[in-house]
């Protein structure tokens, strides 16, 4: 201790020495020594002290350089590896990290991060009513609900679990994909007669050895693509007609979450900012006109000219704008929370059809294994003219058996949770009501190379952070994690032999007793996305003979791809 103490105190006398200088030579040496005494000290702090078998183990605080905003910077650059790199040098399933001078106790254990989900005395309030406010724009309203007007509010998002409406939105979902698939693009070579998913994706027509083929930007075309089917899916089609850059409204503020996330205010000098504020406030807008008209149009008014049919909008949606407008919610704030679910339902699932969509194409050997195996439940046809009588070509068709392809196709499943393994990074926050003890389980001790189990002591108050990415990459638990490998997924029956994809220990939805309100249905969208894309196309880069993985770049919950993929579209009946 004596010699930190002593170094501490050189640097100190080299920060005297320079004030006689420029001012700016004295900032820096000040702002070094600062930087490099406070490492020092928070190196010293961190240091491990022997505890007994079956006592409480202290919550040990990475080392940092920076007061207050402490692991903040690297935390910001990319979680995940922050984390990662952080449960490394410290050797412990739980430890501290300071992000914007506030301690979050950092679980980095499978079993452990099991143990908080299951715990009712974690709760994400908070944090989502921070969201709700600084992201959404909820002027109050919404967070300051009495605990039984949220309770009732809330019931109907819990409806998005719960039969018969997985059952009833899954067949829509699967009408809408059999319906618009064929028309993923239409080889339409003006922009007037193309669909809104192709207009957003630079979308042209080229003629190759005598036939057409599109090329396309592939993020942009399935991300707006599976928006599009989403949305409709639960708000109706008619806000979508009425509103056509709603999506790009969307990206725009889904690119700046986590700067609002952090309460940055619209003057600073951020790029892409204000541009978020304002499509934020567009987006309020758009959806303020839809809780007006809905309310019109459940009462048997005029909606006005812009929704005239409103019928198709899901019951969980209707159920909660009928209880903002008996709450006595105006429009407006009742849109802070129609934004909040129509970004849940688009941020981060949009994103995983287009990772597991270009991970499949990116290995032919997986992607004609996955053909194979959803054939018999997914196909595609085009009636020729013999069978139509008409001198023209028919448009494709395409069939989708949801029971079949949901239980019977196994290598399907897997890739798709070996892309939420690798592709989302979500970080799950919750603040203690009560204390709570957490105790690994022996396997992860095994894995740490310990007899024993750690045990720790967490108290009212405090605030623990989960890192599903790190777990998710996480050597100890999946072999070459860097590695897109589905069949880690795959187990095998020892009596039957039959073969099923389990998810094992990743929770990119989250976990605990409350759970992502959508997740099943998440999961059984991406694969009807999936099957049918394969099935009706064949997707080749426009440059090189075989598509190649782009490099990812942050992003709220699901990665984003630093550049969009150009590719070459062509029908395959």
């Amino acid at each position: 201790m004596e010699n930190y103490l002593s170094l501490a105190e050189n640097l100190i006398e080299i920060a005297k020495d320079a004030l006689s200088g420029p001012t700016w030579v004295t900032v820096l040496v000040a702002l070094a020594v600062t930087c490099i005494t406070t490492r020092i000290i928070t190196g010293f702090q961190c240091r491990s002290s022997k505890t007994d078998a079956g006592y409480f183990r202290p919550v040990r605080m990475a080392p940092y350089w920076f007061p207050w905003l402490g692991h903040s910077l690297s935390f910001a650059w990319n979680m995940t590896s922050c984390v990662r790199k952080a449960r490394d040098r410290m050797g412990e399933p739980v430890f501290g990290l300071i992000l914007g001078g506030a301690k979050q106790n950092v679980v980095a254990s499978p079993s452990m991060a099991q143990s908080v989900f299951a715990f009712r005395g974690a709760s994400n309030s908070p944090f989502i009513d921070r969201i709700m406010e600084k992201v959404f724009g909820d002027s109050g309203i919404v967070r300051k609900m009495s605990p039984a007007d949220r309770q009732e509010l809330h019931q109907y998002v819990s409806h998005f679990l719960q039969e018969p409406f997985i059952t009833e939105a899954t067949n829509a979902f699967i009408r809408r994909i059999q319906r618009e698939t064929p028309n993923l693009v239409t080889f339409s070579w003006s922009m007037v007669d193309q669909v809104p998913w192709e207009r957003a994706s630079e979308v042209t027509v080229e003629n190759i050895d005598g036939k057409n083929v599109c090329e396309a930007d592939l993020f942009a075309l399935v991300r707006n693509f599976s928006a599009h089917i989403t949305t409709a899916g639960f708000f109706g089609q008619a806000l979508l007609e009425d509103f056509p850059n709603l999506f790009d409204d969307l990206w725009i503020l889904d690119s700046q979450f986590p700067t609002l996330s952090k309460g940055a205010p619209r003057w600073l000098p951020i790029p892409g900012l204000p541009a978020a504020y304002k499509a934020r406030s567009r987006l309020l807008q758009a959806l303020a006109t839809f809780q007006e008209a809905f309310i019109a149009w459940d009462d048997g008014r005029d909606p006005g000219v812009k929704f005239r049919d409103l019928d198709d909008v899901a019951e969980p949606i209707k159920q909660r704008a009928r209880t903002m407008h008996k709450m006595g919610f105006s429009s407006m704030a009742s849109a802070s929370a129609h934004l909040s679910m129509l970004w849940a339902m688009n941020g981060n699932t949009t994103n995983i059809v287009f990772w597991n969509l270009i991970r499949v194409c990116a290995e032919p050997t997986l992607l004609e294994e996955i053909r194979k195996e959803i054939a018999p439940y997914v196909k595609a046809s085009r009636p020729s003219r013999e069978e139509t009588g008409f001198p023209f070509e028919e448009p494709p068709q395409i069939t989708i058996d949801s029971q079949g392809l949901f239980n019977s196709c196994p290598l399907l499943k897997a890739s798709f949770y070996e892309t939420l393994r690798l592709d989302s990074a979500g970080f799950s926050l919750k603040e203690l009501s009560s204390d709570l003890t957490l105790t690994e389980s022996k396997e992860d001790a095994a894995n740490d190379g310990l007899k024993q189990p750690r045990v720790y002591k967490l108290s009212k108050g405090d605030s623990i952070a989960i890192s599903h990415g790190a777990l998710q990459n996480d050597s100890r638990y999946f072999s070459n994690p860097s590695q897109y490998d589905p069949l880690r997924f795959i187990t095998t029956d020892p009596d039957t032999g039959a073969k099923r994809a389990e998810m094992h220990t990743i929770k990119p939805f989250g976990g605990g007793v409350v759970r992502c309100k959508g997740r099943v249905l998440a999961e059984r969208e991406n694969l009807a996305f999936i099957a049918a894309i394969v099935t009706m196309w064949d997707i080749e880069p426009v440059r090189g003979k075989q598509l190649v993985v782009p490099g990812r770049k942050a992003s709220p919950g699901t990665f984003s791809p630093k550049k969009d993929v150009r590719v070459r579209m062509r029908a395959r009946v």
